[in-house]
């Protein structure tokens, strides 16, 4: 089948091959794929489904190619909140030249951008999933979802099953604490019932409210949720232990959750993108 593509592009300093990478390393069998240059994904756009690529497009850009014009369109939108292209880096770029923890990181990475998602249930399922396990076990935990409850492929793809499917589904079996379990049909009957904005131009605080108001969604899952969901560039995870290890004096004393609050302040509206360069993406 013919494929469409177009770039998208973003303005500089961007680091579209940085974002890409980092995905990479999150990839789940069947759903999304990287080999070095190109990252893949499934996706359920409109009447069709099939796969969409990405790659680097010069210095700023990013080429999306998918199976029809109408899923290319529907595309792109994802793309440019998933890479964060419509960043204007500027504010934060001078904000943070002066500061003796972001400065260095922001001169040697200043086109780094907060990555958002594809989807935003599908980011939700996957925090959830991910809590308090690592990155390869909630990738194998992610991929046991979605050959459980996801749609199928021609070319054995699965596209992340929706809120609804895996709020009413069967859930054992998967290798998930009951709490867990619990909490991951919690969270997608709240999104499937609509019982919370997760759009781009939701209200963050609003948006995290009613996820830590569901047993077993603690503050961190629920603010990486408005990190990468919402894309909200001021979340703030203080408690989130990359953050107090690159926080910590030349001692190696960690700051408390309350004093990296503290510290936090001086990064506002920006302190998701300055928890970025304190992970070092």
């Amino acid at each position: 089948m013919a494929r469409v593509a177009a770039i998208e592009r973003g303005r500089s300093p961007i680091d579209v091959p940085g974002t890409l990478a980092w995905l990479g390393q999150r990839t789940v069998v069947g759903i999304d794929e990287w080999d070095g240059s190109t990252y893949t994904r499934t996706a359920a756009l409109g009447r069709g489904a099939g796969r969409i690529t990405l790659r680097a497009a010069g210095t700023t850009g990013v080429e999306v190619s998918a199976w029809s014009e109408s899923a290319l369109a529907a595309a792109r939108p994802r793309v440019r909140h998933l890479l964060g292209l419509d960043d204007d880096p500027r504010p934060w770029l001078t904000a943070f030249a002066n500061d003796p923890v972001l400065g260095p990181r922001v001169a040697e990475h200043p086109g780094l951008r907060m990555p958002g998602s594809w989807d935003a249930w599908e980011m939700c399922a996957r925090a959830v999933l991910g809590q308090l396990v690592s990155v390869a076990a909630a990738r194998t935990l992610t991929m046991r979802l979605a050959e459980r409850h996801g749609r199928r492929l021609p070319d054995g793809g699965i596209v992340f099953p929706a809120a609804a499917a895996v709020a009413a589904g069967d859930l054992d079996g998967l290798g998930l604490p009951n709490a867990r379990r619990d909490a991951l049909r919690a969270i997608a009957e709240l999104v499937a019932s609509g019982g919370v904005d997760l759009s781009p131009t939701a209200d963050p605080e609003a948006a995290q409210a009613a996820l830590v108001a569901l047993k077993g969604i603690g503050p961190w899952t629920a603010m990486y949720v408005r990190m990468r969901a919402i894309r909200d560039l001021d979340a703030f995870p203080a408690a989130d232990l990359g953050v107090l290890v690159a926080l910590a004096d030349g001692s190696g004393k960690r700051p408390t959750e309350a004093e990296a609050r503290r510290r936090g302040e001086a990064w506002r509206p920006y302190r998701g993108v300055a928890t970025m360069h304190l992970w070092g993406l």
